[in-house]
C-alpha cells in the first residue's frame, strides 16, 4: 500500500498501516510522509513548552498502576504542591529562558481544583504573558472553564491514555474514563483549546489506537495531542509490565500526524528522554512536553549542557541549550525567543 494513495480519513486503510509497518524501511517511508505533512500543515518550526507542577495535589484512590504514587510508601511529587510564589518564581526563569507557552500540571482533586488552578494562572501572569495551558484530570467544571478562559488560558487537557474501557479500568482503577471524555466534550464546547493524551505500551491495542485517534478528530478545538510510552516505574503494581517501545511511540505518532493533520503533536514518558528527540521530528512531531525548561523538585535525568538550579524547594531545570540544538541540526527552526 502506497502512503501516499492512502485515505486517511478511512480507519480501516489506518489500522492496516500501523499493521504492517514492522520494518525500518517501512517506518522511514511513514515518517518521511508524516514529517512532509507537518512541515506543510503547521511549518518546520519546533515549539518548546516549559512546564510548572504540581499545582494540585492527586487524590485519585487507588492510584493509577503505573504512577509513582501507587508504589507504596514512596514519597511522590504530588504530596506538596507549589505554592504560588513558586509558581510565579518558575514562570519568571522560564520566560528568562524565552519559551513562550507554560503548561501548569498536576494531580486529580477529585472535589475539584478550579480555586488552585485559577491562583496558578494568576501567578504566572504576574511574571510573564506565556501562553497557558492547563492539565489537571477531570477536576474542572463548565465554570471553571470559563473563568479560564476569561483569563486568556490557551489549551486545557482531558488525557485518556486508552479509549478502552477495559484497559482503563485495569491501569486506572480509581479513575473515570467517562469523566474524562466528558471534560474534553466541554472544553471544546466552550471554545478553549483541547490537549490530549494517548499512552502506547499500556495494554491499547493497534484498534484502540485507531480509534482513539479518530475520537480526538471530531474536536473542532482539538489543538494538541500527545502520545506518551509507558515506563514501568519500580514497586508499583506495573513494574513488571515491558517499557514501551519507542518505535511503536514513533509509529502511533506519525500515524496520529497524518490522520489530525493541523494539531500540535509531541511525545511523553519514555520519549521525553532527549536523545530521542530526532525520532519526534522523523515522526512528524512539532513540540515537546516537559523539555526545554522547567520547574520540578526531583529531577533524576542529568546530561552535559543542562543547568539545573535550586530555589528553595524548587528545581529549575533548562534543558533548552540541549534540545533546541538537536533540532536545529536537524534542518527545524525553534520557537524560542
Amino acid at each position: 500500500m502506497e502512503i501516499v494513495r492512502i485515505d486517511f480519513n478511512n480507519p480501516e486503510n489506518v489500522l492496516n498501516l500501523l499493521k504492517k509497518c514492522k520494518t525500518i524501511e517501512k517506518f522511514l517511508e511513514l515518517a518521511k510522509f508524516a514529517s512532509k505533512v507537518r512541515d506543510k500543515e503547521v511549518g518546520a518550526i519546533f515549539k518548546f513548552d516549559g512546564f510548572i507542577g504540581p499545582i494540585t495535589q492527586c487524590t485519585t484512590d487507588p492510584p493509577c498502576k503505573y504512577c509513582s504514587r501507587s508504589a507504596g510508601g514512596h514519597a511522590d511529587s504530588f504530596d506538596r504542591p507549589l505554592t504560588a510564589e513558586e509558581v510565579e518564581l518558575a514562570a519568571k526563569l522560564m520566560k528568562d529562558c524565552g519559551v513562550k507557552r507554560v503548561e501548569l500540571g498536576g494531580g486529580t482533586l477529585w472535589d475539584g481544583a478550579g480555586e488552585k488552578v485559577i491562583e496558578a494562572v494568576k501567578a504566572v501572569r504576574k511574571a510573564s504573558s506565556m501562553d497557558i495551558w492547563v492539565n489537571v484530570g477531570p477536576a474542572l467544571n463548565t465554570n471553571d472553564l470559563s473563568k479560564l478562559k476569561e483569563l486568556g488560558v490557551k489549551e486545557v487537557c482531558s488525557s485518556l491514555e486508552t479509549i478502552n474501557a477495559e484497559v482503563f479500568r485495569e491501569a486506572k482503577p480509581g479513575d473515570n474514563l467517562e469523566a474524562r471524555m466528558k471534560l474534553a466534550e466541554e472544553i471544546n464546547r466552550i471554545g478553549l483549546g483541547l490537549t490530549s493524551v494517548m499512552m502506547v505500551g499500556i495494554g491499547s491495542s493497534y484498534e484502540d489506537y485507531v480509534k482513539h485517534i479518530f475520537w480526538l478528530k471530531r474536536f473542532e478545538n482539538l489543538r494538541h495531542v500527545c502520545i506518551t510510552g509507558l515506563i514501568p516505574n519500580p514497586g508499583t503494581p506495573f513494574q513488571n509490565k515491558q517499557i514501551a517501545n519507542p518505535f511503536e511511540v514513533a509509529k502511533v505518532g506519525a500515524v496520529a500526524r497524518l490522520v489530525l493533520r493541523t494539531p500540535d503533536i509531541s511525545f511523553g514518558g519514555i520519549m521525553n528522554e532527549p536523545r530521542l528527540l530526532p525520532l519526534w521530528l522523523m515522526s512528524g512531531a512539532n513540540r515537546a512536553i516537559h523539555l526545554g525548561a522547567h520547574a520540578h523538585r526531583r529531577w533524576t535525568q542529568h546530561f552535559a549542557g543542562v543547568f539545573v538550579e535550586r530555589h528553595g524547594d524548587l528545581e529549575f531545570v533548562n534543558m533548552l541549550p540541549i534540545t533546541t540544538r538537536i533540532v536545529r541540526e536537524m534542518g527545524m527552526e525553534v520557537d524560542v525567543e
